[in-house]
């Protein structure tokens, strides 16, 4: 007489931790063509994009739920530069990590005193160092 195998009732692989979901990135920018190509960069790279033309539609969006996870800025806009933007994103967030994307980072210091500091990223943009820094962020759930 055989006897009967023993059944496995435990599942072959055993589910990991829930996968992070992409960070959701805001791009505000005057300059049109420039935010929707770095969104279209960053979106085929895996993160959630939304572009906003100018700083005063960036505080209007930033007033918006949900909060971005990460604001991408650039410093010199008409009307309402980056470091309003910025600085309205750290009242909704205190922590959202900020990074400047600019053609003039000696403006940079009227953010001396953020914390933590925006990372500050000089056009022409360097792509690959750029996502990098984006892909060290913490992960949001």
């Amino acid at each position: 007489m055989a006897l009967a195998q023993p059944v496995n009732i435990m599942p072959a692989t055993v589910p990991g931790p829930q996968t992070p979901m992409p960070l959701r990135v805001l791009v505000v920018d005057d300059d049109e063509r420039s935010g929707r190509k770095l969104a279209d960069l960053l979106r085929r790279d895996g993160f959630v994009m939304e572009v906003c033309r100018g700083g005063l539609a960036g505080v209007q969006r930033l007033t918006l739920d949900p909060a971005p996870d990460v604001l991408v800025t650039d410093l010199r806009m008409p009307q309402i530069d980056g470091v309003t933007v910025a600085r309205l994103a750290r009242t909704r967030s205190p922590t959202m990590p900020i990074l400047i994307v600019t053609a003039y980072p000696d403006l940079a210091h009227r953010l001396d005193g953020a914390e933590p500091m925006p990372q500050i990223f000089i056009k022409p943009l360097d792509y690959p160092a750029f996502v990098g820094a984006l892909r060290a962020l913490p992960k949001t759930a």
